[in-house]
């Protein structure tokens, strides 16, 4: 009795994993494969799986590296403005640590007025002044760094991991910059 109860468990099994596994090969759900274009154009930048997987979602048609900046620059907009959110939680800190919060928070403020100033040179077709403000976004996450290293046990108010994406979109804007010459 016990074998015919556990063969027909057995038998049920295989007949929903059979079934799954076919509507799984039959799916004409389309898998988003990054085009030539945007291949070409991260394999630029240090950090090419991020930079795909930024841009793809957003990206409509043929890649360029114009729209692949003004994408990427959205996506490292996004993360500055959610770590400022962050930093304007805080309180109820040292005077030490408060100090390290103002220098981060200011420099993390005038990081997002590059973003903004690198978007409107893109409109204007001002490589120099996009490059000078996507440099400038690298050396304020820098100067923050440094803030943070300066002040013992002091950490920053996200994880590890976002201060990371963070200078990895920092730094493929700046890559992909330079493609548009």
């Amino acid at each position: 009795m016990e074998l015919i109860i556990n063969s027909r468990i057995l038998l049920v099994v295989m007949s929903i994993s059979s079934l799954l596994f076919s509507s799984c090969q039959g799916s004409s759900a389309p898998i988003p494969q990054v085009d030539a274009a945007l291949e070409k154009i991260c394999a630029k930048t240090d950090n090419p799986g991020l930079c795909s997987s930024t841009i793809l979602p957003s990206e409509h048609g043929a890649a360029d590296p114009i729209s692949a900046l003004q994408i990427e620059i959205k996506a490292c907009l996004n993360r500055m403005q959610q770590a400022l959110a962050q930093f304007k939680k805080l309180g109820g800190l040292s005077a030490s640590d408060m100090s390290t919060v103002q220098v981060c928070q200011e420099e993390y403020e005038s990081a997002v007025d590059d973003l903004n100033g690198a978007t409107d040179a893109i409109v204007a077709h001002d490589v120099g002044t996009i490059q000078t403000r996507l440099s400038g976004v690298i050396t304020y996450l820098g100067t923050c760094d440094d803030a943070v290293a300066e002040s013992p046990g002091f950490k920053l108010p996200f994880k590890d991991e976002d201060i990371v994406t963070l200078r990895k979109l920092a730094s493929n804007c700046m890559a992909i910059s330079t493609l548009l010459h």
